[in-house]
């Protein structure tokens, strides 16, 4: 992929990724952070490498070879200039060829996994903190209205205002777009909060945020109609030295904060589930069962969210949150169980299920409960715990 990757295609990549089914051979999920250059990233890989090929034998080491010479080689010819993170996810060709790398605006963590499936985490939780959200930049003499993906910004200037309302619905979904206006007054307000309410729809966009001169941003608010004002999350001041970059900037601030504050309203609802009516469980277990059961409506998992490894069965695919002691399985005897990455289990089977999933930063509320649970669907999930236990009773 040589462009930067769009929330669209973030969300295609993690449900590609968590059906991405087990061969046998060694997955590699490499995320690097590029903020500190070639030689940042680079010290990293060949750490990480130096120390995976003294755990490594025989063909997985073979297949590890293969797939870091193609990670190196696409960090080689396909990084992006502007590229301030990655996330790469190969296999050789022992265990069923695959890659699939993709690089953003923002940075990531550096952590380079083998493991039999992908590591999703820090892809849901860059799509749970980042998002998308609109920016309209009021100044004297401009209007810009900015779709901010993934934390990045790019502007596409248009020179005839009569051609953009027909062309909405088919250029919104490239990139953004900036309006040059000398007029003024009530009718230039009201025209530019009509364009801005198509590419919001257009876009199926939920969060806006307004920028620039703090009186004509005034005034913009002021005649936001309802389900636009309702869609507004921050007020944010900029003059017009400010560059694009800068402004996202700024905004990509207010931003993340009001997504924390969502995130903690999330957890409220699930202590209030947990509370009454059995709408909520918390836990790894119990998380793992309503995922299961397919009676998730949220997945709620703490940043700091750490479980111990669980277990899962290669042969009848039982798996379990407590730590193996053998490779025995406890379902079906057979000697085909190993050890399972509990917090990527949980993740694959809310993608699986198509369920959002909510990541919270520092929330003791949610620790104090195991750092993760759900909020469930119906009260179904209650209905089928108590007919497992008369079943097996």
């Amino acid at each position: 992929m040589t462009h930067m990757t769009t929330l669209d295609e973030l969300k295609q990549q993690i449900t590609v990724l968590a059906s991405v089914e087990e061969s046998g051979a060694p997955f590699v999920s490499c995320y690097l952070n590029l903020e500190n250059g070639q030689t940042g990233w680079r010290d990293v890989l060949d750490e990480r490498a130096r120390i995976l090929r003294r755990i490594l034998k025989g063909n997985d080491l073979a297949d590890f070879e293969e797939t870091l010479g193609r990670i190196e080689a696409w960090m080689a010819t396909d990084l992006l200039p502007d590229a301030k993170g990655v996330a790469i996810f190969a296999r050789g060709t022992f265990g069923g060829s695959f890659m699939l790398p993709m690089q953003f605006a923002g940075p990531l963590p550096d952590r380079i996994a083998v493991y039999p499936t992908p590591n999703i985490y820090h892809l849901v939780e860059l799509k749970d903190n980042y998002h998308r959200y609109v920016v309209l930049l009021a100044l004297p003499n401009r209007v810009s209205i900015l779709e901010v993906n993934l934390g990045a910004a790019t502007i596409q200037a248009w020179l005839n205002q009569s051609g953009l309302r027909t062309r909405v619905g088919s250029e919104w979904a490239r990139s953004h777009y900036q309006i040059n206006q000398a007029r003024r007054g009530d009718r230039f307000v009201h025209e530019k909060i009509a364009v801005l309410e198509q590419l919001m729809r257009a876009g199926g966009h939920t969060h806006l945020i307004l920028a620039g001169d703090p009186g004509i941003t005034a005034r913009v608010r002021h005649a936001l109609p309802g389900d636009l004002a309702e869609k507004l999350v921050d007020v944010v001041p900029a003059s017009k030295r400010d560059r694009p970059t800068e402004v996202v900037m700024l905004t990509l601030a207010s931003f993340i904060e009001h997504e924390e504050h969502e995130s903690r309203s999330v957890v409220e609802r699930l202590i209030e589930g947990l509370r009454s009516q059995n709408l909520a469980v918390a836990g790894s277990s119990a998380t793992l069962d309503a995922l299961r059961w397919g009676e998730v409506d949220t997945l709620v998992m703490a940043s700091d969210y750490q479980p111990d490894p669980g277990w899962t069965c290669i042969a009848c695919r039982a798996t379990g949150t407590e730590p193996p002691e053998t490779s025995v399985c406890p379902q079906c005897g057979n000697l085909s169980a190993r050890s399972m990455d509990v917090r990527e289990m949980l993740l694959r089977l809310a993608d699986q299920l198509e369920r959002p999933v909510e990541v919270v930063e520092h929330s003791d509320a949610l620790m104090s409960l195991g750092g993760v649970g759900c909020l469930l669907r119906t009260h179904l999930y209650t209905k089928i715990n108590k007919q497992t236990a008369v079943a097996t009773g």
